[in-house]
């Protein structure tokens, strides 16, 4: 028997003892602890003491039982507490109970028992019948500690260290798992990355010498995956990949070669081979004309191993900039808000010293005729290679703006100087501070100015109008402006190029981003270990702030800071910066940090990379947006004056995406899944809020056939009600939507026995297996829960020729005032106030574990997860200021005294996007050597709060 059980068994002994003498002055309370009485079990040891204590419930009850306990008022020497229920199995399940004699049925139920048990039906009832909770502490001097839990006090208990080695292992053991189970919990409930549980873990495993638990550093699931997908989230920043390299530095060791020993490895080895990519030739119908197209001036600037993002006129800019503070200066707040807000736009924009003014926005356009941005990358949370390229048109008044600019931001702080420089092709100016959150280039090249913070962007501009070699006079760039020419007028355009794409994966590139990557992490891990070792210092003495110390003292992992490239943290007062890159956020671009030699991991972690590449990629294809708007009519004019001030203003934004020259080759099975494109579409019932079509091509469906699929405007099933097997059947029974095909496949009618072709329940109408409707008529399929949609719906629809040719079409329609808005609005708040609790607890987190004072919080969350936490229902964060030592956290989203967001969204809740969406309408063209993707979104303007 483990102690646990014995522990248990203890307590309720202890539990029955005494409280037949309180039975007669107290009535019982079901679920509630016994005040004052508990069994204490203790063990001292170095660095840590172990202890647990375990209150009987005086009634048991079913199911998770009360609140966790906490330690309310604790002494500062009390860390890592961990509550959990002791449970008992209650009920047992139909799977466990002895087979029944057949006869009278038995068995029949039987059966249904436990097919409703592996649907979900059924679960363990457990039984709790008391509450424990675990903590660490330090000293060998007795201690009292209080007890409570949100329904009150559950008593005082006196904390009596003695030596017990034997038993101080088996609660060390038992406290571990405690505590890795309740860190995992927490880490799936975050929204913000999890480095404060898992540095935790991390740090205690290193000074206990305990095991990790089998998910740290896994919180994805995934385990292994291809390369090509592991690249991409390499390039994407992915949350698995950053949890990863953290988790690895925490630990102290590489999680991907655990059996390796923990030593630094040197960074000898010769930069690896970059993926020698094939040169292609574009198909010969779209090859550029060798006159035509029309290419803008301000495309002949630009290096062709940049990207390019066109604005054209300054008020197209200013469109954009607009549009985008209407969301906090983040885009992707029209569709949700995340917990962790890093305004990486804002920050580059401060970095190049480009702030747009009142005066800006007013001689701009004056002075202004073209305006790009370009850049290697976009790496904007933690530093990008971008600069801002200007076609003016009196450069003289542009050149003495930016000037003026510039020389402010230089005599106004200490820390940021203005020098001329002398570059490779010409020179210029550099406006920077040492720790590269100023780091601006001002070049000029042929009445061109850039001004960029990557001094190899800015070398290269200036080589470019010297050579003519540049990015407007390449082959792709031409077929691009052939397929979408500059008459169309965009209010955007964004080119990628071949030269731009290939470059993220280089080994340069790929390599430096994996040292960025632990850089960022180390920087992290300063912060924390800073305020554990401050939490864990005795009064009157000063808590340790620097490195070294950090790691003698075990709250950073031996060998921190030791990279194979030479580069390391330091520490400048509250600040950590990274000797090689600067300050977090606003690292040296990568193409200024050029990499020589490499560790022999590193480059076996490229050569598999560029091996994956090699097998599958000839080349990588150019990519083009263009982004056209217009205001919608009936809700403003195209000068602006208002026609209809009832109307909201409204505005229509027509986007078109290429990938030309496309070489399907490259992507598998993926670029056979389509039949050819068709003019044909699927004309759908006017009350289908969601409706999509796909002409496919199948060996199961046979010839191409028009797969489709709509929803009515209706309240469909909540989420919730989809979980499990039997209620996931039982929701689709009431989804409002049916599947059909044109023209008829012969997949359901060739399964055996006829079980595809149903029975008839009316004219064309059968019913199949499952309880699922089939009309059949006219050469159309389909399929619904409900007969008498089908019967409404079939009229209406038809096979019509339009005048495109598509293989996807898809249409959804103005839910802002539909049936379907309520059930979109509560869905996506479920999924914020999830993602709000979640924050809240992490802000509890710093001070439950690292001891963080309240008003500390938001600060200390900042430093160690590079951004601002942020409420994704709205509101501000607070704490509960009754419990400093371990208060809780709340949104003023959740209103006045709830502990938790309302399992309902208030009355004044509107999703982000349902504040501006009003319809879309997209489709999807494969051709042999080119894929087109166009979508017409109507946005209101001006609504947002």
């Amino acid at each position: 028997m483990s102690n646990r059980f014995w522990m248990t068994v203890a307590a309720w002994l202890c539990w029955f003892g005494l409280s037949q003498n309180q039975a007669a002055s107290q009535p019982p309370v079901p679920g509630s602890p016994m005040p004052e009485q508990g069994l204490v079990v203790v063990a001292s040891g170095v660095p840590y003491g172990v202890a647990t204590i375990e209150i009987p419930l005086r009634n048991p009850v079913f199911g998770d039982g009360p609140p966790p306990l906490r330690l309310s008022g604790p002494p500062a020497r009390v860390f890592f507490a961990v509550s959990e229920n002791v449970q008992v199995r209650g009920v047992e399940l139909p799977s466990e109970r002895p087979m029944p004699r057949v006869g009278q049925g038995r068995l029949l139920g039987r059966v249904s028992n436990l097919i409703r048990e592996v649907a979900g039906g059924d679960a363990v009832q457990n039984e709790t019948v008391a509450q424990r909770i675990s903590f660490l502490f330090a000293g060998e001097q007795p201690f009292t500690v209080k007890v409570d839990d949100r329904e009150g006090a559950a008593g005082s208990f006196e904390i009596r260290p003695a030596a017990n080695p034997r038993g101080r292992q088996q609660l060390l053991t038992d406290w571990w798992s405690s505590f890795t189970d309740e860190s995992k919990r927490q880490v799936d409930r975050l929204d913000t990355p999890p480095w404060v549980q898992t540095y935790v873990v991390g740090m205690l495993s290193g000074r206990l010498g305990l095991p990790l638990p089998a998910w740290y550093g896994n919180t994805s699931g995934e385990t292994q995956q291809d390369s090509l997908l592991m690249t991409l989230e390499w390039i994407s920043g992915a949350a698995s990949v950053s949890n990863r390299v953290f988790a690895s530095a925490a630990a102290g060791r590489d999680l991907d070669s655990p059996n390796l020993p923990v030593t630094t490895e040197v960074a000898a080895e010769p930069l690896p081979a970059p993926i020698q990519w094939q040169a292609t030739s574009p198909p010969s119908d779209l090859a550029p004309n060798p006159v035509d197209p029309e290419i803008e001036a301000i495309a002949d600037q630009v290096p062709p191993e940049c990207f390019y993002i066109r604005y054209g006129k300054f008020e197209n800019y200013l469109w954009y900039q607009d549009l985008t503070d209407e969301y906090g200066g983040d885009i992707s707040r029209m569709i949700t808000l995340s917990g962790l807000a890093n305004d990486g736009a804002a920050r580059l924009t401060r970095q190049l010293g480009l702030q747009t003014t009142i005066m800006g926005r007013m001689l701009g356009p004056t002075i202004i005729a073209d305006q790009a941005i370009i850049g290697r990358d976009l790496f904007l949370q933690d530093g990008a290679a971008m600069g801002v390229l200007f076609q003016p048109t009196n450069a003289y008044l542009l050149r003495s703006s930016i000037n003026s600019d510039r020389k402010k931001l230089a005599s106004g702080a200490d820390a940021i100087t203005l020098q001329d420089v002398h570059l490779k092709n010409g020179r210029g100016s550099l406006l920077r501070s040492s720790d590269n959150s100023v780091r601006s280039y001002m070049v000029e090249s042929k009445g061109f100015i850039c001004v960029t913070n990557s001094l190899a962007i800015a070398e290269r501009f200036l080589e470019v109008g010297q050579t003519g070699e540049s990015l407007g006079k390449t082959e792709a760039f031409r077929i691009a402006r052939t397929l979408h020419p500059l008459s169309i007028d965009d209010t955007i355009f964004a080119y990628f190029s071949p030269d731009m794409l290939q470059g993220l994966l280089t080994p340069q590139y790929l390599i430096e981003l994996r040292r960025r990557m632990q850089s960022e992490a180390d920087i992290a891990l300063v912060h924390l270990a800073r305020l554990a070792a401050a939490d864990q210092t005795p009064p009157g003495l000063q808590p340790i702030r620097e490195i070294d110390p950090l790691v003698d003292a075990g709250f950073l992992p031996v060998g921190f800071g030791e990279r194979p490239d030479g580069s390391g943290v330091f520490a400048l007062g509250d600040r950590v910066l990274d000797s090689a890159r600067g300050a977090r956020g606003t690292f040296l671009p990568i193409p200024d940090n050029p990499i020589e030699t490499v560790t022999s991991t590193e480059a076996a972690w490229y050569n598999e990379i560029a091996a994956a590449y090699s097998q599958q990629f000839r080349s990588l294809d150019p990519i083009f947006l263009g982004v056209k708007r217009e205001w919608v009519a009936g809700s403003q004019a195209a000068d602006g004056a208002t026609e209809n001030v009832k109307l909201p203003r409204r505005e229509r934004l027509n986007l078109h995406l290429e990938v030309a020259p496309w070489q399907p080759e490259n992507y598998g099975t993926w670029a056979q899944q389509l039949g050819p494109p068709t003019p044909v579409s699927i004309r759908f019932a006017p009350d289908d809020i969601v409706a999509v079509q796909a002409h496919v091509v199948s060996d199961v469906l046979g010839p191409p056939t028009h797969m489709f699929a709509g929803i009515k405007d209706s309240n469909p099933p909540q989420p919730e009600a989809f979980n499990g097997i039997l209620g996931s059947y039982q929701a689709l029974q009431s989804l409002p939507g049916y599947l059909g095909a044109w023209p008829l496949p012969g997949m359901l009618d060739r399964l055996p026995l006829g079980i595809g072709r149903g029975q008839p329940v009316g004219p064309n109408m059968t019913r199949l297996l499952g309880g699922v409707y089939r009309y059949t008529g006219g050469e159309f399929s389909i399929l619904s829960f409900d007969p008498a949609l089908l019967t409404s719906t079939v009229s209406q629809l038809a096979a019509m020729e339009v005048s495109d040719s598509a293989q996807v079409r898809a249409h959804i329609g103005d839910i802002h005032d539909s049936q379907i808005a309520g059930w979109v609005n509560e869905f996506l708040y479920r999924r914020a106030a999830t993602s709000s609790a979640a924050e809240a607890d992490f802000l509890s987190s710093l001070s439950g574990q690292l001891g963080v004072a309240p008003e500390q919080a938001l600060e200390q969350a900042r430093l160690i997860l590079g951004g601002e936490v942020q409420c994704v229902l709205g509101g501000d964060f607070q704490a509960d200021s009754a419990d400093s030592a371990a208060p809780q956290w709340r949104s003023t989203a959740w209103g006045v005294g709830n502990d938790d967001p309302p399992a309902y969204p208030p009355a004044t809740y509107e999703a982000p996007i349902l504040n501006w969406f009003r319809g879309a309408d997209g489709t999807l063209t494969q051709y042999p050597n080119r894929v087109v993707a166009d979508l017409v979104i109507e946005v209101e303007r001006g609504r947002t709060k």
